[in-house]
């Protein structure tokens, strides 16, 4: 790495004012109290005074004395000479004087400052080494917490250039340390593998490196095979036997991101240990990876075959229902016959039998027993019938994994071993061998099949077809998993150990804010549900949104939807006024006035943290945003005239730069930026954010993706980016979400991953989110879940006091929250709470710990009975408070219009989605949620400047209707580009344009 990592502009700031300080600043630094008075007033002569009064406050503000302390602002010299009772101008001279060298030892005598000399310089150079090894910050980063640290410890900061050099030089020492260690794992056999990986075989294209991190796009039984050779293939080299436990996992997880990204000659050309390094963590990690993808292409697979199988049958059955139907008339008039035979005393059944043609009363009972089905008969026999396909990659499946189950998955685990042992097996399956249990009633009429069949027959094709749905849904419910693995392992594994959370309930109770014991946080919790149903009951009578009705035989509470808000005169003016006064502006040229003000796209650097930079970089960035976020592509972006828009240089920077840690930091820079303008606060203080989905159609085939005919239409598959908002219009955070699982699941995980300065205490999304669980682990987290509720009628209020009177509200609050299930199971509700909050797991995968398979286990049945109580607390406050349900509305309806906004930026290729693999997708979709910040933000400043110009002008504003204005106006935006009527030189003089040769052209024909 480079020496000399700090830009020009980093150098001249460091250990000098940039800008007056503010009022803030002032007091904080440079305000003196009686013992500073009396020591500046000590020295010699007014200037000496204020020169001793003016090195004290530059050393508490900057961490240093300025060689020329005269090289302060005047307001700093206003400030301490006012304090002093002098005039200012006498401060004139002072820095030519021997006297402020002698002022700046009592100062550092006098407040405990200690010189940056060896002692200090060795504490702090293993405190750098320590953060470098752990985890993997910019240089920039580790300048700055350096310098902060030496403040903080009142160390005299020493030059930029010295500072530099140990930041530099320990992240170098931290980094040989580290490829040193990875490269010594391997056998010299391993290693001369791995190096092997890098190379293009002779008459190939890619190297092997390329062939093995490239996720399956081939959803189909032979993508099944090729997934779990890939797996195969990563496994061999051994990397689950080499211990690695001392490498941070962050440092690991920089080092293969860089070999999943940069090109294989990149990795190639790396020096020293450092290439076969990157190959180790590679070869160390990719096979957890490999195997979850591999699980993931079968449960695609099969998902298609039980969905076309369904398919087929009810196509059938509607083919074939003409048939039965003639069947069924047929049969009933032969019992019809049968019955008024029967039905007279002189009837001879056996003579009318006779007389009657039986023959299509046989063929109606053949087509009856063809063509009907039992009731619980779904598409099993259709299912049965792709053996074949299922044959095709069952064996490899079974081969390559080690399954282990819970005690709910034990019957499945026989089922597949008894499959397993029929491989090669001639003699007969017996009904006595086979392990039954997973088996349906429509499936046991499949594989015992009744008479003609000989009795205890097997149809070895449906037990086979029969296991191996039961193995899929197991893995669904997580009832049977792979150990080791993140998607299709064991969520158990994810929760804190005993010891660790033994060693961390302490500390993760006084974050949380909870308690190790349950009843003093019981009672707190419970008041607040007596509270707010006394709070409903008792202004139920006075509440016109709201009254108790009997449907149904029970009682039903009736919501009023809300009256849509008048937009006053006022506000219909200034939304007018606001419109008009917007500049027109292309979109690009938003991207680089907002770095103007903000430097967000200095974050994005180089995927091996090289610290590698060129000139105009931020041009190339902005110019890989822009073609990623309107999703157009690189190629209208080019523009060969400019080296910073070159092809080349920007599918550079895409490949190198734009990834999910660098849009997540430049996203956090435009939210501080954005949270201190003063005319946010009048949209909110950002306690409040919203959660919703983003629907794109994926039409080429990826792993990533998921049917549902609602958002894609039939036979089409897409994504959704679950993205968040907060009431200041700032997009926190966003997840991609393969197809339209279930929402709620990932609403937590996007508030405990986010990395903005913004700090939401509460979060509202529409009605799929509102589980019991969800409520319950929100409670336990220490947010508030305000979700917008449709049909809220139906909800049911639970009490926890079931002596308690709530007159009218008796009737619908019947039911009563468990306690004693909360408090048995408090523990393991805070482990879990633990879990979640140290990210060793998230909670989308605790939800499949709390209830596997839908079934809830009994902790999950305690936070069940939290998010009970939670839910009734929050549904009497939302029928009481007309305020809160307008504030969730408002809310969501903000994020709507930024989903309009997003559409309209991500216009391109009809707006669907077309990254083959997950980090492209996610990538692509950082760089659209990054956009929108960065419109927002635009809009924001503009919207200030425009009403500072109003009221200057004499014109009432009123704050009222400022605080309803919205940033997402996009009228003014010009987002498809520009077409250029200026043709070349050449053409303008009468020639035809030159004509390109390829470099590879023939010289003959």
């Amino acid at each position: 790495m480079p020496t000399s990592f700090l830009s020009e502009e980093q150098r001249r700031r460091f250990g000098h004012f940039p800008e007056d300080p503010d009022e803030g600043q002032l007091a904080g630094s440079f305000l003196l109290d009686q013992t500073a008075r009396r020591r500046a007033m000590a020295a010699r002569g007014a200037r000496n005074r204020i020169g001793w009064a003016v090195q004290l406050g530059t050393i508490r503000y900057l961490g240093t004395f300025l060689e020329n302390p005269e090289k302060v602002p005047a307001v700093v010299v206003g400030y301490v000479a006012e304090q002093l009772g002098l005039e200012p101008a006498v401060f004139a001279g002072y820095g030519m004087g021997e006297a402020r060298w002698d002022h700046q030892e009592q100062i550092r005598e006098g407040y405990g400052y200690t010189k940056f000399e060896f002692d200090q310089w060795f504490t702090l150079a293993r405190w750098l080494y320590q953060r470098a090894w752990i985890g993997n910050e910019r240089p920039t980063l580790l300048f700055d917490l350096a310098t902060k640290r030496l403040v903080d410890k009142k160390v005299v900061l020493p030059g930029v250039t010295v500072l530099e050099r140990l930041v530099s030089g320990t992240r170098e020492r931290a980094e040989k340390r580290l490829w040193a260690t990875l490269a010594a794992a391997p056998t010299a056999e391993q290693a001369e593998r791995l190096q092997q990986l890098v190379v293009v075989p002779t008459g190939k294209r890619l190297s092997e490196l390329d062939r093995l991190r490239r996720s399956p796009r081939d959803i189909s039984a032979r993508g099944v095979g090729k997934a779990l050779e890939r797996y195969e293939s990563l496994h061999a080299f051994g990397g689950s036997a080499w211990d690695l436990d001392a490498i941070p996992p962050g440092r690991l997880q920089a080092l293969v991101r860089f070999a999943k990204a940069a090109r294989a000659q990149a990795v190639s050309d790396l020096r020293g240990d450092r290439r076969l390094a990157t190959l180790v963590a590679f070869a160390a990690v990719m096979p957890q990876l490999a195997a979850d993808e591999a699980i993931e292409v079968f449960d695609l697979v099969m998902g298609d075959i039980i969905r076309s199988s369904a398919t087929k049958m009810t196509k059938q059955r509607l083919r074939t229902l003409k048939d039965l139907d003639a069947a069924a008339i047929e049969l009933r008039k032969a019992w019809l016959a049968i019955c008024t035979t029967a039905a007279d005393p002189e009837g001879d059944l056996r003579a009318m039998l006779g007389t009657m043609d039986v023959g299509p009363v046989h063929a109606a009972a053949d087509a009856v027993k063809l063509l009907a089905q039992q009731p619980d008969d779904g598409a099993e026999q259709m299912l049965a019938a792709r053996y074949n396909t299922i044959a095709r990659f069952l064996p490899g499946l079974l081969k390559t994994f080690t399954f282990e189950a819970s005690p709910a998955g034990e019957p499945v685990l026989d089922a597949i071993g008894f499959v397993k042992s029929l491989k090669g097996r001639r003699r007969p399956i017996q009904a006595w061998e086979v392990p039954a249990k997973v088996l349906t009633s429509a499936w046991r009429r499949l594989v015992f099949p009744p008479p003609p069949m000989p009795v205890g027959s097997v149809e070895k094709r449906a037990l086979i077809v029969a296991s191996t749905e039961a193995l899929r849904t197991a893995l669904h419910r997580h009832e049977v998993f792979v150990p080791g693995l993140r998607k299709w392992g064991n969520p158990n594994a994810r929760l804190l150990g005993d010891a660790a959370w033994e060693a961390a309930r302490t500390r993760v109770c006084e974050e949380l804010d909870l308690d190790p014991q349950p009843d003093k946080i019981l009672t707190t919790w419970t008041d607040r549900l007596d509270r707010a149903h006394r709070e409903f009951a008792d202004g139920l009578a006075a509440n016109p949104a709201v009254r108790i009705e009997q449907q149904g035989g029970r009682d039903r509470i009736i919501l009023t939807g809300l009256d849509r808000l008048d937009e006053p005169a006022s506000l219909v003016e200034l939304n007018k006024e606001v419109e008009a006064r917007m500049p027109a502006v292309d979109l690009p040229e938003i991207v680089l006035e907002v770095n103007s003000w903000v430097p967000y796209l200095g974050d994005f650097t180089h995927v091996s943290e090289a610290n590698s930079r060129m000139d105009d970089l931020e041009l190339s960035v902005a110019a890989v945003l822009t073609s990623e976020a309107t999703n157009v592509g690189i190629e209208p972006i080019v523009h060969d005239g400019v080296d910073a828009l070159s092809r080349d240089r920007l599918f550079w920077v895409e490949q190198n730069y734009v990834r999910a840690q660098t849009l997540s930091m430049a996203n956090a820079r435009l939210v501080d930026y954005h949270m201190r303008l003063p005319l946010v606060q009048a949209w909110g203080g950002g306690e409040l954010a919203s959660a919703d989905g983003l629907r794109f159609v994926t039409p080429i085939r990826t792993l990533n993706s998921g049917p549902n005919p609602k958002y894609f239409g039939t036979r089409r598959r897409g994504v959704t980016f679950y993205n968040f908002l907060s009431d200041q219009f700032s997009g926190l955070h966003g997840i991609l979400i393969p197809g339209t699982q279930r929402d709620s699941f990932y609403i937590l995980d996007g508030l405990l991953e986010q990395e903005t300065a913004l700090r939401p205490v509460e979060v509202t999304s529409d009605t799929h989110g509102a589980s019991e669980i969800v409520f319950g682990l929100f409670r336990l987290m220490g947010y508030q879940f305000s979700p917008r509720l449709a049909d809220v009628g139906s909800a049911t209020l639970y009490r926890a006091d079931p002596d308690a009177d709530y007159g009218p509200l008796n009737p619908v609050t019947r039911d009563k929250v468990n306690l004693k299930q909360i408090t048995a199971h408090w523990d393991e509700m805070l482990r879990l709470a633990g879990s979640l909050h140290s990210g060793t797991i998230k909670a989308s995968e605790a939800l499949r710990v709390l209830a596997p398979g839908g079934k809830p286990t009994p902790t999950g049945k305690a936070v069940m009975e939290l998010g009970r109580l939670d839910r009734s607390a929050y549904l009497s406050s939302y029928f009481t408070d007309e305020l809160l349900r307008r504030r969730v509305n408002t809310q969501l309806n903000r994020q709507e219009s930024r989903h309009e906004l997003a559409r309209k930026i991500f216009h391109g290729q009809k707006g669907e989605l077309r990254q083959s693999y997950r980090e492209g997708q996610e990538d692509q979709l950082g760089a659209l949620g990054l956009m929108l910040n960065i419109v927002v933000l635009w809009n924001t400043v503009y919207f200030q400047k425009i009403i500072g110009e109003m009221r200057a002008e004499g014109i009432h504003v009123r704050d009222e209707d400022v605080a309803r204005l919205s940033p997402l106006k996009f009228a003014h935006i010009n987002f498809h580009g520009r077409y250029s009527f200026a043709l070349p030189t050449e053409v303008q003089s009468g020639q035809l344009r030159s004509t390109i040769k390829p470099e590879t052209a023939s010289t003959t024909i």
